[in-house]
């Protein structure tokens, strides 16, 4: 087979393993955390003449990110015609996608095409990767150009910067990333060529680089945005966007949140279990760069290392951490991994060494037990056996919860959990075949089968029962019917992106005291409309929380409960209850609908900022 044929079925055959990891049940789950929902309204208000370039969270809020990735969420609802589930995570499984054949090419580039192979199948079945791939957020399209940055300047490198497309295609990757996520995307690539051409001594290499031509594209991409956001958006802009999501978020301070405080070393267990089951064998690759000496000797290897080292060492360091931060240094290390399989494969002489068959035999083994633990669970689960007792003190409290709904699935769609035991079984067979003669493909190919069957039923199991419990989608559709184009207001502290989001309208919040005191509606809330009496018997209709309900009641006897949603919103906590103002007589003595009343100044709010830590929506996965 020569090499442009095999070329063409890798890709063919990684854009089918992506399909089904991240494409096939996209539009299938609807909205169900603060996070999604929150990025889901930015594209919302571009489609809905919010603008372009700062569009503001249900009329409001700014957004907290740039917007390349609202941008393309909104072509693409444009090109079908509505602003879906669908449409809004498109663009993360198609730049998710796009990474993994990004990897592939620069592992042929720099080893083989088996190389290359091997690592963009690491990478596009790590849980922690596959996790982001379906989730609206602007994570996949900086991974992307931060990706891209990285190999074009190596090429270049490689190059001796001979070639302008090289060095043109590493500086738009910059700006392109600065415009998917702020700041980050030229910080980090310029700390990573940095520390490599420091470390062996080619820094002379930087006036190759052109690197006024190179400020001017990455500053043409980028900063043509930020100068006409900080000119519609001003202050607020400049504190949200640069001060509060940049600076104050990696030195440690109240506006990176609680939720993203961790311990120094939260970044070790957190990238091990993201990488899953690759990851066990780390201690196997340091130990082969480690005796080989390749890692200084050959510039491949000491470039990624450094990509891996830096990135790791710089989110160390800030004081806000998430998992999905570590996500740039996936790339570097499925490569690294890739290089690594394809020595066991070829029988390296170093890997022969009996120190490191034991390390290698000993991380398989552990993988093995693992995955027959793994199967225990899902036939005892799947028959009626009830083992959350057993599990359960091992767990996290939130995936603790999370343990009824794993149960129910298991035994209510087990037809379809036998067959991902029987895909399980199968590639066990073929790992233990493999292990026990040396024959290091099969064992590869075994892993790769069984963790993509679990990537793909996980979500397939478990995905829709978790998103039932706590969406309001079917809810405020029926909102939508019922409410028509009457005033429809939050009862403060009510507000939820989601609703917002499947409303297909702006919800204003009012409380209490707004309730009490009449004023005009259209002059605080400009586009909110009385709609026609005729449509109506309602004043206006109020969202609230289901806890906060029998005290408004007893506060406004003219409120009727008049349905309850089943969804619990994202944080399983409280139920949405839609309420109507009846009409009732005025205090001169006359009849008619009741006058709107509207928010004073001081009740008026903008939606509460959500948590940047998100409901693990995947953690039962």
């Amino acid at each position: 087979m020569n090499e442009p044929q095999r070329t063409r079925q890798i890709v063919a055959g990684l854009l089918f393993l992506c399909f089904l990891l991240y494409f096939l049940d996209l539009g299938r789950i609807p909205f169900y955390n603060y996070e999604e929902s929150k990025e889901a309204l930015i594209v919302w208000e571009m489609v809905n003449g919010g603008g372009w370039i700062l569009p503001l969270r249900n009329g409001v809020e700014q957004p907290l990110k740039p917007p390349l990735f609202h941008w393309i969420g909104a072509a693409v609802s444009l090109l079908t015609g509505q602003v879906s589930e669908l449409a809004v995570r498109l663009p993360s499984a198609l730049f998710a996608t796009a990474t993994v054949l990004a990897t592939f090419f620069f592992g042929r580039a720099l080893w083989n095409w088996r190389v290359g192979l091997l690592a963009a199948l690491i990478l596009a079945t790590c849980p922690e990767w596959a996790r982001w791939s379906i989730n609206a957020r602007s994570d996949m399209v900086l991974l992307f150009f931060l990706t891209t940055a990285q190999f074009f300047f190596f090429w270049a490198f490689q190059e001796r910067a001979t070639q302008r497309r090289t060095l043109f295609l590493f500086y738009a990757s910059m700006g392109f990333a600065v415009l998917a996520k702020g700041p980050l995307g030229l910080l980090l690539p310029v700390l990573i060529v940095g520390t490599f051409l420091w470390w062996t001594g080619e820094l002379e290499f930087l006036r190759r680089l052109r690197l006024g031509q190179g400020l001017l594209i990455a500053g043409g991409i980028a900063v043509s945005w930020y100068v006409l956001a900080l000119f519609q958006g001003g202050g607020e802009f400049f504190q949200r966007q640069i001060l509060d999501e940049n600076v104050f978020r990696f030195f440690a301070s109240e506006k990176g949140g609680p939720s993203r405080e961790h311990t120094l070393l939260y970044y070790l267990p957190t990238l091990f279990v993201g990488m899953l089951p690759w990851s066990l064998f780390l201690p196997a690759l340091g130990f082969t760069l480690y005796r080989s000496g390749d890692i200084w000797r050959e510039k491949k290897q000491l470039y990624l290392f450094i990509w891996v080292g830096v990135e790791f060492l710089f989110f160390t360091l800030a004081s806000g951490k998430r998992s999905n931060y570590i996500l740039p240094l996936y790339p570097a290390l499925a490569l690294l991994l890739g290089w690594w399989w394809q020595e066991l494969i070829e029988g390296s002489r170093v890997l022969s060494a009996p120190a490191l068959k034991r390390v290698v035999r000993g991380c398989a083994l552990a993988l093995g037990g693992a995955g027959a633990l793994i199967l225990i669970v899902l036939i005892t689960h799947g028959v009626g056996f009830d083992l959350d007792h057993l599990v359960s003190p091992f767990l996290h409290p939130r995936d603790r919860a999370n343990l009824p709904i794993v149960a129910q699935s298991l035994q209510g769609q087990f037809p379809l959990v036998c067959i991902w035991i029987a895909l399980l079984a199968g590639a066990a067979g073929w790992y233990i075949w493999g292990l026990r003669r040396d024959r290091w493909v099969p064992v590869f190919a075994a892993l790769t089968i069984s963790i993509s069957a679990s990537l793909y039923f996980a979500n397939a199991l478990f995905h829709p029962l978790l998103a039932q419990e706590r969406t309001y989608k079917p809810f405020m559709l029926g909102v939508r019917s019922m409410v028509q184009d009457a005033p429809l207001y939050f009862y403060h502290p009510a507000s939820d992106y989601g609703a917002i989001f499947y409303a297909d309208r702006r919800i204003p919040e009012m409380g209490q005291r707004a309730l009490q005191q009449p004023s005009d509606v259209e002059q605080s809330y400009p586009g909110v409309r009385q709609g026609d009496a005729s449509q109506t018997d309602a004043a206006l209709y109020l969202l609230v929380r289901e806890t906060d309900w029998p005290e408004l009641s007893e506060s406004q006897p003219h409120l009727e409960r008049l349905v309850t949603s089943e969804g619990k919103g994202p944080d399983k906590k409280h139920r949405l209850v839609l309420a109507a103002l009846l009409p009732r007589p005025e205090q001169n003595g006359e009849t008619g609908t009741t006058v709107l009343p509207a928010p004073s100044e001081s009740e008026e709010r903008a939606l509460p900022e959500a948590s940047d830590e998100p409901v693990d929506e995947n953690s039962a996965s």
